[in-house]
């Protein structure tokens, strides 16, 4: 403290402060730097009431005076002087209050304007008049303007919510102190926001800790966007309250934010007194529009102010230079959440006004949504996107505006543009909220065909987002409904994404494992669509048919159908459907063993999906490389792609996809030999899809589990659910190939008694019961102490009765085996312990004996010759 006060002492006038500067370092050096250029010689610091100008322009004063080099003339011979404006409320008394600062009392009959002109005109000073605001509009920049020139040495280094809008006056914005953008935030200690915070805490509880209060604190740094006055207030409540409640008294009332401290002037006892002190000095015709601009959520764009507030530009650039609002780029503006609060309160006052401009700011969002519906369907996705999100907070309030008064009109232009944003963004929960909620508010209406067919489109939505968040019977419910007013009104879907209630049935059908229905009700939507020219539905027909086939097995009829989907994307330029339809297209070359196609068309994906920043797009392809990675035997390599997964699904909540995650880690656990982590992520996993009721899922669980089981010496109940995997009819194709293989494998190694074939009871199909048992099972199951590496082939025997001319050898079978595990020539020589061109050789013979020319046709010639 000693080194403040003889710091501070050289800023005459200024008093002695209780508390530390904290931070601000950057804001210091830059306004030193403009200081000590000969050329500025008015500095203006702008910024909202309680933002910290006035001790951070003592401070970088202060900095200017240390920093001076005592052999030379530092510019301030006589020395840099405090003078506070805010006592008076004219600038008539500014001369004397300036006089009484410098310590100068003009005498005679002359004007003491001219008296003190005078006395500067070969003065070597700085003058630092904080608060000058007050007295813009009675002279007084006028009389800043003459001081400038008739004392040519003299610098102004002024404080002020307001420009000056002087020709010499340089400007320099305050802005809050930097706090985290996120709650996730590490080295919090670092920001100065929180810095503060903590600080001001401890002088009213010495035993304050920002353990365990992380979230809060950030919150509360949020909400009142980094400024200081605000953080003080709100630390000091943490004398009687805890960080949680203080947040959320900010959010709902600015009266929280005041003080009792008697040495506080009574413009900062409070937030709301800070804004009325800059109400005061509003016109009439800017106090109306500042009323009307607190509509807006996270700023917004001079059209939009024009259109919803009748706000001219003059009138916006003139609250900006008061400090009200903050100009940004891009032609947006940005009111400080506690003001807007303030500004509301005023507009609340106004009843016959409030209610035009919410229906405004409704009205203009939702032609805002509607005039980017063909931009976010395709074309200009990523930038219709990055439009919205920029101004998603006014789209949400214009939405729940346009909810809870009804306005069906204002529904259906947001709707679809609204889903698919969130889609992208892969924001399902809120998602599902809003269009729930709307659902409700529509159907307590009065029927008529248009709420009818706005209810259409909004339950098909609320469907689609459920089937995301894993409530599926839900789901089932919304699009039943849906289909129910679209065939009441015998209209075919809407135009649009997504539209139609059958892809969706189907989706849901294909989850729980009945692709008969889910084929049926696919090809119904396709023919729809295809009468009546709806792209964006076919694309999704397609979709819908090419993942239903490949489940069946039926490998070229899935690829037909990916093929199609993908041409339609490519037709409307839908680049966001178009990563899903890479992803299936993947998934047929990956059933076909062709592994490195499949991972073109899944980095591919990726890369797509990383461009939208979807999280869900990225975490799905993220999965599928795991599974490539995974037949390839390079688990270490798959392990960190299943679990980069694992945290998305989980930020994003979607159910399928982290219980599919979970699966990955879990098979790559177990082949590092770490049963303990694969019985964790099985178990998982297996409770997800049981609550779900995702059959094939669950089944492709079975088979994960089934093989654990087998590797830790509980045989019986492995090969059980391996059987009850290969055997029930909503397993996957691949499903059951993996079945196959292992319980051969396994059969052949340990002489277990060969359950291939066998039909379990109708009792066995029961997944319920027999999920619920194997979770219980599965939290006692005794492990091997000490981690091994699973069984791997070793030792291939040529079969006799090969339908070859020239049979394989064992080795050659060997390295088909390694190939049809999609290893690459120098990955088998590792395995087997030989040359590069030893394998080359050995696969050149492979070619040869099977009369094919490449590795797909050699797997897929063995594999009909029954040799894999």
């Amino acid at each position: 403290m000693a080194q403040l006060t003889e710091r501070l002492v050289k800023i005459r006038n200024y008093p002695l402060q209780s508390t530390p500067f904290i931070g601000r370092q950057e804001e210091i050096a830059a306004i030193s730097e403009m200081l000590a250029d000969p050329t500025c010689r008015l500095l203006t610091l702008i910024g909202v009431g309680g933002i910290g100008k006035t001790r951070l322009a003592v401070e970088a004063a202060t900095k200017v005076l240390n920093n001076s080099n005592p052999n030379r003339d530092n510019g301030f011979a006589d020395g840099a002087h405090f003078v506070p404006l805010q006592p008076i409320s004219s600038a008539e008394f500014l001369v004397s209050t300036v006089a009484a600062a410098i310590n100068f009392s003009p005498s005679g009959q002359e004007e003491p304007a001219l008296q003190l002109l005078n006395y500067l005109q070969d003065k070597e000073m700085l003058l630092l008049l904080d608060n000058f605001e007050q007295l813009l509009g009675e002279g007084g920049a006028r009389m800043l303007a003459n001081i400038l020139e008739a004392a040519p040495a003299i610098k102004l280094l002024v404080t002020s919510r307001e420009v000056l809008n002087l020709q010499e006056e340089w400007l320099y914005p305050i802005h809050g102190l930097d706090y985290p953008r996120s709650t996730q935030t590490n080295n919090l200690e670092s920001y100065e926001a929180i810095q503060l915070f903590v600080e001001r805490a401890h002088r009213v509880h010495r035993g304050f800790s920002l353990a365990g209060k992380q979230e809060d604190i950030i919150r509360i740094c949020q909400l009142v966007d980094g400024v200081p006055l605000a953080i003080e207030l709100a630390a000091a409540w943490t004398r009687t309250l805890e960080p949680g409640v203080i947040a959320a008294e900010i959010q709902h009332n600015i009266d929280f934010l005041a003080t009792s401290l008697r040495n506080i002037p009574d413009r900062q006892q409070s937030m709301r007194a800070v804004f009325d002190h800059s109400w005061k000095l509003l016109s009439e015709e800017e106090r109306k529009a500042y009323k009307r601009l607190s509509v807006f959520r996270g700023g917004f764009r001079r059209e939009a102010a024009e259109r919803i507030a009748s706000t001219s530009l003059s009138t916006i650039l003139a609250l900006v230079d008061k400090s009200l609002l903050r100009s940004e780029a891009n032609d947006r503006y940005q009111i400080h959440e506690l003001l807007r609060q303030a500004a509301a309160e005023k507009l609340a006052y106004s009843p016959e006004d409030i209610a035009h401009v919410y229906d405004w700011h409704c009205g203009y969002y939702a032609d805002f949504l509607t005039e980017r519906d063909e931009d976010i369907s395709g074309g200009r996705q990523l930038e219709a996107a990055a439009e919205i999100e920029a101004d998603l907070e006014n789209v949400r309030m214009a939405w729940q505006w346009a909810v809870e008064q009804v306005k069906v009109e204002e529904i259906r232009k947001s709707s679809g543009v609204l889903a698919l944003f969130y889609q992208y963004r892969s924001r399902y929960t809120e998602a599902a909220n809003a269009f729930e909620r709307a659902a409700q508010y529509l159907m307590n209406e009065i029927e008529t065909e248009q709420r009818d067919i706005v209810l259409a489109l909004v339950l098909v939505h609320v469907g689609w987002f459920y089937i995301r968040l894993g409530r599926l019977d839900e789901a089932e419910t919304a699009l039943e409904r849906c289909r129910t007013v679209y065939q009441r009104l015998d209209i075919p879907p809407l135009p649009g994404f997504a539209t139609d209630p059958l892809v969706a049935l189907g989706i849901l059908a294909s989850i729980r494992g009945d692709y008969t229905k889910a084929t049926k009700l696919g090809e119904q939507a396709r023919q729809v669509s295809e009468v009546h020219d709806h792209r964006w539905n076919r694309q999704l027909s397609y979709y819908l048919l090419a993942g239903t086939a490949l489940r069946q097995g039926e490998y070229e009829a899935a690829h037909h159908h990916a093929q199609q989907a993908y041409a339609i994307t490519q037709e409307v330029d839908d680049r966001w459907f178009m990563a899903y339809c890479l992803i299936e297209l993947g998934n047929v070359a990956y059933a076909l063993h062709d592994y490195a196609a499949a991972k073109g068309h899944y980095e591919a994906s990726y890369a797509l999906r990383k461009e939208f920043n979807d999280p869900e797009g990225m975490a799905l392809a993220l999965n599928s490389l795991g599974d490539v990675a995974s037949q390839q035997k390079n688990h270490a390599e798959a392990k960190p792609l299943y679990e980069q997964s694992l945290a998305i699904y989980k930020e994003i909540n979607d159910k399928g996809g982290l219980a599919t995650s979970l699966n990955g880690v879990g098979n790559t656990s177990m082949a590092l030999g770490d049963y303990s982590t694969a019985r964790q992520q099985f178990r998982q996993a297996l409770q997800i899809a049981s609550d779900m009721e995702f059959v094939p899922l669950t089944l492709t669980l079975l088979v994960g589990i089934g093989e654990l089981l087998l590797q830790t010496g509980h045989e019986k109940r492995g090969q059980e659910l391996l059987t009850l995997a290969q055997s029930h009819p909503a397993s996957e194709h691949e499903t059951k190939e993996r079945v196959q293989q292992l319980l051969t494998y396994y059969e052949s190694k340990w002489g277990l008694e060969s359950l291939s074939g066998t039909e379990p009871g109708k009792e066995s199909y029961d997944l319920a019961m027999i999920t619920t048992n194997l979770l219980a099972d599965l939290s006692a199951l005794e492990l091997p102490v000490a981690m091994t590496q699973p069984p791997t082939r070793h030792h291939f025997v040529p079969k006799a009765d090969q339908p070859l001319i020239e049979p394989l050898s064992e080795r050659e079978l060997e390295v088909l085996h390694y190939v049809a595990d999609g290893l690459q020539n120098r990955e088998i020589a590792e395995k087997i312990t030989v040359t590069l061109s030893t394998v080359k050789t050995h696969i050149n013979n492979i070619y040869r004996k099977l009369e094919v020319n490449n590795r797909v046709q050699a797997v897929a010639r063995a594999r009909e010759l029954d040799l894999l």
